[in-house]
């Protein structure tokens, strides 16, 4: 019996003692406080616990383990069963290491109430506006201008993480191709949902994994229904004879999507594509700068310091219509036309003081101008995407433009009146075709066809005296450019693994005629020196093939451009006929530290020939006191391209940071030789093999500091550079220029009913003539204050300052005012709006500004301060 007892005692021990451990982990790696549990056969649970942080456990048995199961599970991932008698204990212990499947869970439909700001979907980031409103914006540049890693240039042009969008997608759709800002500036932010900035961004969908992309685009997801139809309307009246007038809408459904807009205004607003105001170049402009024809002709200047409703006088009327229509169930028709007309006058004054190494003399012009520009502009684009393997595209542009422009001048006291009168006409096709060739290689081919003048006259009465005997004198000055184009691109593109590789074959041949004369009072020639009669044709081949190498961390892509020119030259006195061939690379390459850091180098060498304005020797008029001509010369601008930057983008904190230094050598380039007296000013261009450089350095970067509620903005630049000019027969002189500037903007939300804005800006601007011991400065200095007040029911109110020092140097600083009150009823359908412009009454804004041989002090009216009422609604 004692013996029997002692066995039973051991035995009961030894049950008490069993121990079942493990780890319990997933394919991410451990799991940590999942639940472990240890169950009977009739599902009754015996013991209980739980894996630790690092997803192990541990539990002692009270029971003999061949009865027993163990059960894991946790709310990420699915429940497991293991019976214990499988398993042999060692030692009286058990070691079971359990590895569990994710849990995938359908969940029934909730309401988000708050969207997250900004959500990564592969290379799409996408952006919920309503977080980054503060209620004054208006159209999506407002919008744009607010969400961080966007910047919107002068122009419109819209930047996408530092690099320039290749489009604007309205759902996905290229609506407006490069005029994108006739839906930058007029679409209303009532109707956006959402904005997607696109990374790798491929608009040819046959060569998405082919060609490398590193193009970026932003697509405006809408508010709509699957069918749906709105717009919205504002109308303005206000003292002083003011008038604003805007319709736009939008029509959205399975067959058709479509924008227009009609406008008119004389508040100095711009709701269209085209500036003919300022020097900024349009989109278009830029995008077809190599096809289309020159102007010489000035017409006028009217550039500001300001932005354009302080000081742009015009009457403005703008319409477009722009459609896509599914003709077929993979093909689409789409149509651009737009009308553009305005009348714009300014008065101006300038006074410039000259100072040489041998003399020093004042300039002083009044110039009282009036501008009307009439635009007619017409895009068709039909694209082919019935079959898998073969797209299609045909696009064509017409564009024609005529502006009369009237200056009634004082150039030091000789008054005159010019007129100019323009015309540009330009027809662009083009042809494009994508033929798949297999998963892994594309063939695309391009063929396009420009042409395009550009005939301008310039009348001056009384006519211009040119020479001191007064025995030259120029009443009419006639110019045209005309240009045609042609263009054939053939590409073979293919990847394999890491590799992806392109062959870009393209011949170009261009077509230049340049034909002006300057006549005197008897409506005859001045002679062979005032006139141009010149030829200048370009053909070109060139072989372009392209490596990238692109692996997780390691980008690197080469490109090496083998050209063949043959150029010839033509005028009444000379001819030339050059033949060439050479190469020029370009080489890339890219580290990334991870998914939110990388620096980038980039090597450029470049021989461009000169372009059509170069090449003309006759001297032409361009305004009542500018003459232009040139040294012939058919070399090739050589320039040497450096390029190194870091970027740092985690939209998540809402922080960027961009730094990029850049340096450029060019051994050769044009030169102006400059002669300047009181009366008139000639530059003659001419090409030497004398170097110039110069280096860059630029900082931006944003960032949501939580603790203040505020989001921190900055761009800064750093510019040195070492030129070369003559004036007035001296010796060549040596420039250095030094430029720095800075905007620095915090933005804060104090609560949901006030928001706060602060823009800074400041210039200091160097000049050098080193030779002659001969410095200039210039400083100036901008902060706008904006305040925001936004009610929960119906009011929003926003009060802006603006305090301007055109020159630190002097005592003539200016201060705006401006505000707006907008009241929205119940039905939230109509605003009406109270809006007070220039409040402070500022009538003239006079700046001052520095060359390398000149100081000028300039000055032009502005629009005086009025009240205007305005009414909202949306249909």
């Amino acid at each position: 019996m004692t013996k029997f007892l002692l066995i039973l005692i051991l035995g009961i021990a030894n049950l008490q003692s069993q121990t079942i451990k493990g780890t319990v982990s997933d394919s991410i790696g451990t799991v940590p406080f999942a639940n472990v549990l240890i169950k009977s056969n009739n599902n009754v649970i015996k013991e209980y616990t739980s894996t630790n942080e690092k997803g192990i456990f541990k539990i002692l048995l009270k029971e003999n383990k061949d009865s027993l199961y163990l059960e894991l599970n946790s709310f990420t991932h699915e429940p497991k069963t293991i019976a214990l008698k499988d398993y042999k204990e060692i030692n009286n212990e058990v070691i079971i290491n359990v590895f569990l499947q994710q849990r995938v869970t359908n969940l029934k439909e909730v309401i988000i109430k708050k969207k997250a700001s900004i959500v990564q979907k592969k290379d799409t980031l996408e952006y919920n506006p309503d977080s980054f409103k503060d209620g004054t914006e208006k159209v999506v540049e407002d919008l744009l201008k607010k969400l961080p890693g966007i910047k919107v240039e002068d122009n419109g042009e819209i930047k996408y993480k530092g690099k320039t969008i290749k489009k604007m997608l309205l759902d996905g759709d290229d609506l407006f191709d490069v005029n994108y800002t006739i839906g930058s500036k007029n679409i209303n932010i009532d109707m956006i949902d959402k904005v997607q900035g696109i990374e790798h961004y491929e608009e040819n969908n046959l060569l998405k994994g082919i060609r490398d992309s590193d193009d970026v685009a932003l697509n405006l997801v809408l508010k709509k229904g699957e069918t749906d139809i709105s717009g919205n309307s504002t109308f303005g009246y206000g003292i002083k004879e003011r008038y604003y007038g805007i319709i736009t809408g939008i029509l959205i459904n399975k067959k058709i999507k479509g924008f227009g807009i009609t406008s008119y205004n004389n508040v100095g607003q711009n709701n269209t594509p085209y500036d003919f105001s300022s020097e900024i170049i349009s989109l278009e402009s830029l995008k077809n700068k190599k096809i289309n024809s020159k102007s010489l002709l000035n017409q006028g200047d009217f550039n500001s310091f300001l932005e354009n409703d302080f000081h742009r006088f015009n009457n403005n009327f703008y319409t477009s219509l722009n459609t896509l229509n599914k003709v077929f169930e993979k093909s689409s028709f789409k149509l651009n036309a737009g009308f553009y007309k305005d009348n714009l006058t300014r008065i101006n004054q300038n006074s410039s003081t000259i100072i040489l190494e041998n003399e020093t003399f004042e300039v002083n012009e009044f110039n009282n101008l009036n501008k009307e520009p009439r635009l007619y502009d017409i895009q068709i684009h039909f694209s082919n995407k019935e079959k898998n393997t073969f797209h299609w595209e045909y696009l064509g542009k017409l564009n024609h433009s005529t502006t009369d422009f009237n200056n009634l001048s004082s150039n030091n006291g000789y008054i005159q009146n010019n007129l100019v009168n323009s015309n540009n006409f330009n027809l662009n096709q083009t042809l494009n075709s994508t033929y798949k060739l297999s998963e892994n290689k594309a063939f695309v081919s391009s063929l396009l066809f420009s042409k395009s003048k550009s005939p301008q006259s310039l009348t001056t009465d009384p006519p211009t005296i040119i020479n001191d005997a007064n025995s030259l004198i120029a009443q009419k000055q006639n110019s045209e450019f005309q240009k045609d184009f042609y263009s054939l691109n053939l590409s073979l593109l293919g990847n394999k693994g890491y590799f992806k590789y392109a062959v870009h074959t393209n011949y170009y041949q261009i077509s230049n005629s340049l034909k002006s004369e300057l006549l005197n009072l008897e409506n005859e020639s001045l002679g062979n020196s005032f006139e141009n009669n010149t030829f200048y044709n370009i053909k070109n081949f060139n072989v372009n093939p392209v490596l990238v190498y692109n692996k997780e961390k390691y980008s690197l892509k080469i490109g090496l451009n083998a050209l063949y020119n043959k150029v010839n030259y033509n005028d009444e006195s000379t001819s030339e006929l050059n033949k060439d061939y050479f190469i020029t690379p370009n080489i890339t390459a890219v580290y990334r530290f991870n998914n939110n850091s990388n620096t980038s180098f980039n090597y450029s060498f470049n021989q461009i020939l000169p372009q059509e304005d170069n090449v003309f020797s006759g001297i032409i008029q361009t305004s009542y006191r500018g003459f232009i001509s040139n040294e012939i010369s058919l070399e090739y601008l050589k320039t040497y391209s450096y390029n190194l930057s870091y970027n740092y983008n985690n939209f998540f904190s809402l922080t960027q940071f961009i730094i990029t230094l850049n340096h450029n050598y060019r051994p050769n380039k044009y030169f102006f030789n400059t002669v300047i007296n009181e009366n008139i000013t000639v530059s003659n261009q001419y090409f030497d093999n004398i170097e110039s450089k110069d280096y860059g350095i630029t900082i931006s970067g944003e960032k949501y500091y939580h603790p203040f509620r505020t989001t921190f903005q900055f761009n800064s630049t750093m510019n040195l550079a070492f030129d070369n000019n003559i004036v007035n027969n001296s010796e060549i002189r040596e420039i250095k220029s030094e430029t720095f500037s800075l905007n620095f903007t915090a933005r804060r939300s104090f609560n949901k009913i006030i928001n706060f804005e602060n823009k800074t800006y400041y210039l200091n601007s160097d000049f050098e003539v080193i030779n002659e011991n001969s410095k200039n400065n210039f400083q100036t200095l901008t902060n706008q204050t904006k305040l925001t007040y936004k009610s929960k029911n119906y009011i929003n109110a926003s009060v802006i300052g603006n305090f301007v020092a055109p020159d630190l140097k002097s005592s003539n600083n200016y201060f705006f005012l401006d505000t707006e009150v907008n009241y929205t009823p119940n039905n939230k359908k109509i605003t009406y709006s109270l809006t007070g412009k220039n409040l402070t009454n500022n009538k003239i804004f006079t700046t001052t500004n520095v060359s390398d041989f000149s100081t000028n002090q300039s000055s032009h009216n502005l629009i005086e301060r009025y009240v205007m009422l305005k009414i909202t609604f949306g249909f």
